[in-house]
């Protein structure tokens, strides 16, 4: 599992880079899209007969509820997002062709179920991954963009396929499942079709927080079910870790992701919300989630470890908060790449507790690929990476504040005054420099 959580990052680390800044907030938005794996692991979970029958169940079941929200509206936010670049010329698309090939890939997985071959699982969580690895891949250029974000469909879905195809499903157990994924999906694609244009980017942050959540409760049901075979396997403390951390990362994500949605929907302010002593109030935070999972280790019973990632969750959520209201309205979109990321790093956690093949390799497909977009997006708005953390991340606005002529020395901390021909001659030059790029700016201009 270690092979293939390093093996998945490196592939993540290599897919984003060069990608086309136009293309910026649609692959932002594939990958959250794909980062609704966490169905799998609700799907994994879910039990009962219609209804679920104990909490643990409910708990999964909420997960793949709001994993299918993110999943099928994410999509249609990609899609629509690729649709603005269309122009009235350009020939008529048929991507619904694209079926065929996803059709027939699911078609041969059924057939070889339905004729007695089993353990196919994993070479459809293979074939699901690569799909993922070229829906990213191809979001990066204008030419292969429908064709990746076709591919994250087909990767996710066969994904989702082959997960209730290795489960034996009751009928009315068959019938719940087909509930919370039905609708999910429905209400997913009608707040993707319904909503205006101008509000996509900040769509995308509110699908992005229900990975956290899903996130979240995956970790708390899995620990109840679990929890009778950690005095018995070998493994536990590493489960117990990744649950802890799959807890405090969807956290951190789904208040993190709110609050980005807020302050791009004009509901929160968009100014950075500067708490006095907020660097010891973070610093308290992020001890008190070290002293939970400290004691959470230390005391085995059910009670404490409940209480404990219960406690982390709620520190988390109010640290994500913390973290992200002290950040401008004009840095959200960097700030839902960082969070993006980490929400492929509580995959990464969901798939090593579950031991799940494909949640381990979207997972740090989706992390690594998240760090490297928002390294690009960082030096495309002239922000530092070294600060991308969302709790640091600044923007040099010194500039800005100097109407006066002053502005920051490019090699130290000093200021200078440059005569107006200077001044003149480097607009000239800055100008001479400028390019148009399609991003996030034609959606609240369209």
């Amino acid at each position: 599992m270690t092979t293939i959580f390093g093996l998945s990052g490196i592939v993540g680390y290599h897919t984003v880079w060069g990608v086309t800044p136009a293309l910026h907030s649609p692959l932002m938005s594939v990958t959250n899209a794909v980062s609704g794996i966490t169905a799998v692991g609700g799907l994994l979970l879910m039990g009962g007969g219609m209804v679920p029958g104990t909490v643990p169940q409910g708990l999964a079941a909420t997960a793949a509820f709001i994993s299918s929200i993110n999943i099928f509206g994410g999509f249609l936010v990609t899609q629509r997002m690729l649709d603005m670049f269309r122009r009235p010329t350009d020939p008529s698309e048929h991507n619904y062709l694209y079926a065929i090939p996803a059709l027939a890939f699911l078609g041969a997985y059924g057939t070889a179920v339905s004729s007695g071959c089993t353990d196919l699982e994993q070479m459809m969580y293979l074939g699901s991954s690569l799909c993922c690895v070229g829906a990213l891949a191809g979001l990066s250029s204008q030419k292969t963009s429908r064709l990746g974000n076709a591919l994250g469909m087909i990767g996710v879905s066969s994904g989702i396929a082959a997960t209730l195809g290795s489960l034996d499903l009751s009928p009315e157990l068959a019938v719940q499942v087909a509930a919370c994924m039905g609708g999910g999906a429905g209400i997913g694609l009608l707040v993707a079709k319904k909503i205006e244009i101008t509000d996509l980017p900040q769509l995308v942050a509110a699908f992005h927080s229900l990975v956290g959540m899903a996130a979240v409760l995956t970790c708390l049901a899995t620990y109840m079910v679990d929890y009778s075979t950690f005095a018995t396997d070998d493994t536990a403390n590493v489960i117990k870790a990744a649950l802890f951390l799959g807890t405090y990362i969807g956290g951190v994500t789904f208040s993190g992701s709110l609050v980005a949605y807020g302050k791009l929907q004009g509901l929160l302010s968009s100014a950075p919300l500067l708490l006095p002593g907020r660097h010891l109030l973070n610093s308290g935070l992020l001890a008190a989630n070290v002293g939970a999972m400290a004691y959470y280790f230390m005391d085995d019973s059910m009670t404490v470890g409940l209480g404990c990632l219960g406690t982390t969750a709620a520190l988390s959520t109010l640290m994500g908060f913390t973290l992200t209201s002290a950040i401008g309205g004009a840095d959200m979109p960097v700030v839902i790449t960082v969070l993006n990321s980490y929400s492929g790093w509580a995959l990464c956690a969901e798939g090593f507790m579950l031991n799940n093949n494909l949640m381990t390799i979207v997972g740090a497909l989706i992390g690594s690929s998240g760090a490297i977009l928002s390294y690009i997006m960082c030096k495309a708005m002239n922000r530092y990476f070294a600060q991308r953390d969302p709790g640091r991340l600044r923007h040099v606005q010194h500039g800005r504040r100097q109407a006066d002529g002053h502005h920051r020395h490019p090699h130290g901390s000093g200021h200078c005054r440059d005569s107006v021909h200077d001044q003149g001659r480097q607009e000239h030059h800055r100008d001479a420099r400028l390019r148009p790029v399609c991003g996030q700016g034609p959606i609240p201009a369209r």
